[in-house]
């Protein structure tokens, strides 16, 4: 796909070549929470909406983009300082070949991608892969402004262990998988079950790659009246509660 010298881009070739080599994604689409002080630049740190992230997400959107490490591609050499190890970069293509429920394609329909229009402070998860993570939690405490017993990234996948250590003695408690239930990132126990209220415990697990869209690259969108992919990069997101909108819209009665 060429940009210059009379050469024309085939958008259309280049979003069949995503859709069979693209990676299987959710999007979700932040918006500005409305607790945000114009004259702070801060979000509400107690906001039941955004969590104090000051960012409220809609509900995931299934995608197919190309994804690729930033340091294997020499093209984005002069954006060097502007990225982090770690980061990836991501094209997402105006239209996709239709999918059928066994997963292949059908060349004869082209649909309209939704995530075309991401930007800045989307969420981006990798449902394709996982990451292992080990954090302590305080039983029947909120943390750093999560709800109690509640995991940092909220993709979770699978409880490997839950344990608690003596500082004092050195011994170890390994909870049992019949102790606990996971109920998406939050650790529900049974009745009689785990640490006591108020003592600090470990909990290692599995979840999902999540990433924040950091920047969107400036290339062109438009050209021989088609709508070219787009590229952006994704930063591994911190962590933390993603507030998902429930949107309340005013009806007509």
């Amino acid at each position: 796909m060429g940009f210059g010298n009379g050469i024309k881009a085939h958008a259309n070739r280049f979003e069949d070549v995503l859709a069979k080599h693209g990676r299987d994604v959710l999007w979700q689409e932040s918006n500005r929470c409305s607790c945000f002080n114009v004259d702070s630049g801060q979000p509400r740190y107690d906001c039941k909406a955004c969590g104090g992230t000051g960012f409220v997400y809609e509900l995931p959107i299934a995608g197919r983009p190309a994804i690729q490490n930033v340091m294997t591609n020499k093209e984005y050499l002069a954006y060097t300082g502007m990225f982090e190890v770690g980061d990836i970069l991501m094209t997402v293509p105006a239209n996709t070949m239709e999918r059928k429920s066994d997963g292949t394609f059908n060349p004869a329909i082209r649909e309209p991608v939704k995530m075309y229009n991401i930007g800045f402070g989307d969420i981006v998860t990798l449902i394709d892969d996982e990451v292992k993570t080990s954090e302590v939690l305080i039983r029947g405490e909120p943390l750093n402004n999560r709800p109690a017993d509640t995991l940092l990234n909220p993709k979770v996948t699978r409880v490997l262990s839950i344990r608690m250590h003596d500082p004092l003695t050195g011994a170890t408690t390994l909870y049992d998988a019949d102790d606990y239930t996971a109920t998406g990132a939050t650790i529900e126990w049974f009745d009689g079950a785990g640490p006591p209220e108020g003592e600090q415990y470990t909990v290692t697990y599995m979840h999902r790659s999540v990433y924040t869209v950091y920047a969107v690259l400036p290339r062109p969108r438009h050209q021989d009246g088609q709508e070219l992919p787009r590229t952006v990069v994704l930063r591994y997101y911190p962590g933390g509660v993603l507030h998902e909108s429930i949107i309340c819209r005013n009806s007509a009665t």
